[in-house]
């Protein structure tokens, strides 16, 4: 069953459930497309996105004009508050259709573009200190020393102690965006994506294992079973293969009934045939869906096919899951509340839960960024979790009543209120 997660701050708008709700207040985040979400334990966060049609209410963006986020956010999973952690002076210019990571205390992000599409996209590679301190929100300068101020095209980042640019050497590939990231630290692999002009599905690693991270691309152009280049597609891993599953071009969308495999010890691409589901069949070809990978499951969310240019296209509301092991596709019973493409998803395990962000759909002939967060649970979580989960719907706004330690609390669980 598909939940939607309002804001606490809105639970209260009679108009929340609309598919185009766009309060005006600056206590969470715009609808959004081509951002990335991570979870957490205890957080959701969400790092860029664009959105055409912006009219502004966070001070620091609209100033510029721009309909490019600047900004990361984080949603309290407990309280269920967002929260600004950086904003337009800090953050990297180059955050649309980019990928992002988690790894300890460290966020990282490799790629994207920048406005305008495909003529500003980046091969850069930063680090972010998600327990650094917050910089003062809406605030014209920040008052740290390194913290620089930066013009509407083009950002330096110079020795903030939030973003670290991380020196790399070796086979540096192109600038990309719509690629995709998996980290397996100390490995990173990025396959595919656009220069905004040509689409490639080259692979390349990263070896973040001493101070200076070396690159090396994996595949070669010269392999004759290497696929069509392609962006906006999602890659799942399992510790020798990487799975490529859709992506397209600004025209194409690619099918799934074959999925593209590349040995990262052989440095040699494949091709994996699948099963149907024997109901549905296979999932229509797309692009700018999501992949969470769970084990030996890979669950997909949302999508689209065609080209908007000529307004053929399909929007899927579909979850499909599939698996590693057996090849086989299956359809879920449950579908998002409306198609979704552009948007981010990522999975707690400790949860048993898909969290979804955001995204595109068309409500009422417009085309619509959306600001929902949505959850679907595809796994048996943590029992203290589930019990959390009950704590944390009961309480609801009154965190300040509550007195968690006669309620006997863990302070753990504590923690992640304050």
């Amino acid at each position: 069953m598909i939940k939607t997660i309002h804001p606490v701050t809105h639970l209260n708008d009679f108009h929340k459930d609309d598919i185009d709700f766009e309060p005006k207040c600056t206590c969470c985040p715009t609808g959004r497309s081509g951002h990335r979400i991570i979870v957490t334990e205890d957080s959701l966060y969400a790092l860029g996105g664009f959105n055409p049609v912006f009219g502004g209410y966070t001070a620091p963006v609209n100033v510029r004009g721009h309909p490019l986020f600047k900004e990361l956010w984080r949603f309290n999973l407990s309280t269920r508050k967002w929260q600004l952690l950086d904003d337009f002076h800090s953050v990297p210019p180059t955050i649309a259709s980019h990928t992002i990571a988690k790894v300890g205390r460290w966020l990282f992000l490799f790629g994207g573009t920048s406005i305008p599409f495909g003529e500003t996209p980046s091969s850069a590679l930063y680090r972010y200190d998600l327990t650094a301190p917050c910089h003062a929100e809406n605030s014209g300068q920040c008052d740290c020393d390194a913290h620089a101020l930066r013009g509407d095209e083009v950002a330096t980042i110079r020795n903030s102690n939030r973003w670290h640019l991380i020196p790399v050497a070796g086979d540096l590939p192109e600038e990309r965006y719509g690629h995709t990231m998996t980290m397996s630290f100390p490995d990173v692999y990025i396959v595919g994506g656009t220069s905004g002009y040509i689409y490639n599905s080259e692979v390349f690693h990263l070896d973040l294992r001493a101070p200076m991270g070396r690159w090396t691309k994996l595949s070669s152009d010269a392999d004759p079973r290497q696929p069509v280049g392609r962006y906006r597609h999602e890659t799942a891993f399992d510790g020798e293969k990487l799975y490529v599953f859709g992506g397209g071009t600004d025209r194409d969308a690619f099918s799934l009934v074959n999925i593209h495999t590349f040995n990262i010890k052989s440095c040699e691409w494949g091709t994996l045939k699948t099963f149907p589901d024997p109901v549905h069949g296979h999932p229509k070809p797309r692009k700018c869906h999501s992949c969470c990978h769970y084990k030996d499951d890979v669950f997909m969310v949302g999508g689209v096919s065609g080209t908007s240019t000529t307004n053929e296209t399909t929007l899927f509301n579909e979850i499909w899951k599939f698996s590693l092991a057996k090849a086989t596709w299956t359809k879920y019973s449950a579908t998002l509340l409306v198609p979704l493409y552009f948007h981010s998803a990522d999975f707690s395990p400790l949860k048993g839960c898909i969290y979804i962000f955001g995204g595109v759909t068309n409500y009422r002939e417009e085309w619509v960024r959306t600001k929902r967060i949505l959850s679907l649970r595809v796994a048996v979580g943590n029992l203290l979790e589930l019990a959390w989960e009950v704590v944390c719907k009961h309480v609801g706004n009154r965190w300040d009543e509550a007195d968690l330690n006669e309620l006997g609390v863990p302070f753990s669980l504590q923690a992640r209120v304050f």
